[in-house]
């Protein structure tokens, strides 16, 4: 009887966890993550890239940025928008639920990084690719982010992010190609 009792605990407790949903999508670790200028920068991409599902999350989101950070992005081919944090993020949320993208999940992948540091300060140059995750071939959108960062309080923070859309008359910088 106690053999029988074993194997039936031992079988529940390896078929159980097939059951059970998924716990929540983890975060990196903040002290690796806000720990140096390049790990900042990436990690923000990686913050806003997502599976379908939920969505990045925000919170986390904002915590890369200043409370007083300024956001310059291209809107449309001719105009530009300046933003703080929050209007940003829900900038970024309106265009989730615009673009269905937590039906399709969404990435920004660093193509390519120049990063100059100097003291508590560094400027970073990303080219990106930004696409929906679905369908698998979807080609995506390479975009060119200026961002400012400083040390303050122990670890590194956003100061400012000036974003920019290739296109016929405004191609990439040469040394970022």
């Amino acid at each position: 009887m106690k053999k029988h009792s074993v194997a039936l605990i031992s079988a529940i407790c390896l078929i159980l966890p097939a059951f059970l949903p998924a716990g929540p999508q983890t975060t990196p670790d903040p002290q690796a993550v806000f720990s140096n200028p390049e790990s900042l920068v990436r990690g923000l991409y990686a913050a806003v890239t997502f599976n379908p599902g939920p969505g990045p999350d925000w919170e986390y989101v904002k915590s890369f940025f200043l409370p007083q950070a300024v956001i310059a992005v291209r809107k449309t081919r001719d105009s530009m928008a300046v933003m703080n944090v929050t209007e940003f993020v829900q900038w970024f949320i309106d265009d989730v639920e615009r673009h269905k993208m937590k039906e399709r999940g969404f990435e920004e992948n660093v193509e390519k990084l120049k990063l100059t540091a100097m003291g508590d300060i560094a400027q970073a140059y990303v080219v990106y690719k930004a696409r929906f995750k679905t369908p698998a071939d979807a080609p995506g959108q390479i975009g060119l982010d200026s961002w400012t960062v400083m040390k303050k309080d122990g670890r590194w923070w956003i100061v400012s992010c000036a974003n920019e859309i290739p296109a016929p008359g405004r191609p990439l910088p040469e040394e970022l190609r």
